[in-house]
């Protein structure tokens, strides 16, 4: 299986047409490739060699992408989801549905959508429009409590422009008489929102223009993501037990890239990737101590 790093159109066979397009995070079975590309089960297409760097596989996929793109092919897959009042990702049943609603009126129209996901066996997984976003944090160690769409904002967000709008910020609609933000969405790329738009909808994947957005924040935890890149949150350094994770696999990368062997590229910052940090940061006139903080970290990134 291939895993699309960011979003591929699919050509016809013949190469002439576009037949769709693999979304960021879309799996799909590669079938063999040709002097055109590679041939992939997407009906039948074929992914043109330009685009072949776009595609990963699938084993290679927790460490070859940011967090950003992780939060953005989450999200989107989450798409035909209901919503529920503050559900964050549960199996709902009717008797679930009935404890977190919060009104007769609403609960009925929850169950309606409910019923007929059920009949047309479609996802039966709820969200409310922050427990979209939540649930990723939380899963990923990003955040250790719920909190709402207000919060999101004023506490977990730097505010932005709308201009500035990249692929993994959040959009929200505040009320024109207080300060109060009530829905939030995440901005998923090539101009569309994927949210919890409400009990008649679920989750839905719609055009920013769709929705009244009049506030946009991008994530602390995400600030210092970069396209391709995870997020920097914790100074690297060899410990007696030896820090683990993607992080980890991306210094390994880019030293190797750069000609500072870590000897190998395992996740696990040893003795070995140490010494290729020490080499890196004396050639680059930083501070020799075999910790990748901020500054060596910034350094390594530079493209």
């Amino acid at each position: 299986m291939k895993v699309a790093l960011q979003n591929t159109p699919v050509y016809s066979r013949d190469g002439n047409r576009i037949i769709g397009e693999l979304e960021r995070g879309e799996k799909t079975l590669a079938l063999g490739e040709t002097e055109g590309g590679l041939v992939v089960a997407y009906i039948l297409g074929v992914i043109k060699k330009g685009h072949m760097r776009r595609l990963t596989d699938e084993e290679n996929w927790g460490s070859e992408v940011s967090e950003i793109d992780r939060f953005v092919a989450w999200v989107s897959a989450q798409t035909g989801c209901l919503y529920v009042w503050g559900a964050q990702g549960q199996l709902m049943t009717p008797a679930l549905i009935k404890r977190r609603e919060n009104s007769a009126r609403n609960y009925q129209r929850a169950m309606k959508k409910y019923n007929e996901h059920k009949q047309k066996g479609l996802s039966l997984i709820g969200y409310d429009c922050s427990g979209l976003v939540v649930k990723y944090l939380m899963e990923r160690g990003m955040q250790s409590h719920d909190t709402t769409a207000n919060g999101l904002f004023y506490s977990k967000c730097n505010a932005i422009k709308r201009s500035d709008l990249r692929a993994g910020d959040l959009v929200f609609k505040k009320y024109k008489t207080s300060s109060r933000v009530y829905h939030v969405g995440v901005y998923v790329g090539d101009g569309s929102v994927v949210h919890a738009k409400g009990r008649d909808h679920g989750v839905v994947r719609e055009p920013i223009e769709a929705t009244g957005w009049n506030r946009y924040g991008r994530l602390k935890v995400m600030g210092q993501a970069q396209a391709g890149r995870p997020v920097y949150n914790r100074a690297l350094k060899h410990l007696r037990s030896m820090m683990r994770g993607d992080d980890v696999r991306e210094v390994q990368k880019v030293l190797t890239a750069k000609g500072y062997d870590p000897k190998g590229i395992d996740g696990v910052f040893g003795k070995n990737t140490e010494k290729a940090v020490k080499a890196y940061q004396k050639a680059y006139g930083l501070k020799v101590d075999g910790i990748v903080g901020p500054k060596t970290w910034a350094s390594l990134m530079e493209d």
